[in-house]
């Protein structure tokens, strides 16, 4: 019994050891290029991939844009007042803990498919605004509609947000 776990744990260790040793030239290398290198780009052929630098993010050409690829897990950001959106912001969860209400703005110049979910996790509810940009809702509701409420926003078109949730005017 003991000579048959051995040879088990060793074959095991065999494998974890081989898979460990990849081969350099078996590795895909993608070009790494700066943003502006990227966006300066205006001979990259449909399905062309670029390793932006400067983000730490890849990017593949859909024949119009770049769009990033491999998007990792959406972070957390807590917030305590007043925010405005930035594409850093993208795919994110913004929770906002205050006491009283705050404002999210909504800039212009987000990218189309621009998505962040917010959270009301104080007493103080979030008003929706948007800064040069067109805010839709179907029942124009803009403002989270009480602690532990949630709501997605998503750009459907340049600078036209669609919000969805539990909102109330």
């Amino acid at each position: 019994m003991f000579k048959n776990c051995f040879t088990i744990l060793l074959i095991i260790a065999g494998f974890s050891f081989a898979k460990a040793q990849i081969p350099s030239n078996t590795l895909l290398a993608v070009p790494s290029y700066t943003t502006a290198e990227i966006n300066a780009t205006t001979v990259a052929r449909e399905g062309s991939l670029a390793f932006d630098a400067d983000q730490k993010k890849l990017f593949k050409f859909d024949g119009t844009s770049w769009k990033e690829l491999l998007t990792a897990p959406p972070t957390i950001s807590p917030k305590t007042g007043n925010y405005t959106l930035t594409a850093a912001d993208n795919y994110s969860v913004l929770t906002f803990d205050s006491a009283t209400d705050v404002t999210l703005t909504i800039p212009t110049g987000l990218q189309i498919g621009f998505n962040v979910s917010i959270y009301q996790i104080g007493a103080g509810q979030v008003i929706i605004s948007g800064g040069g940009t067109t805010i839709k809702n179907r029942l124009s509701r803009f403002k989270t509609a009480g602690l532990d409420a949630g709501a997605g926003i998503i750009s459907t078109a340049t600078d036209i947000f669609h919000v969805t949730g539990d909102l109330k005017k």
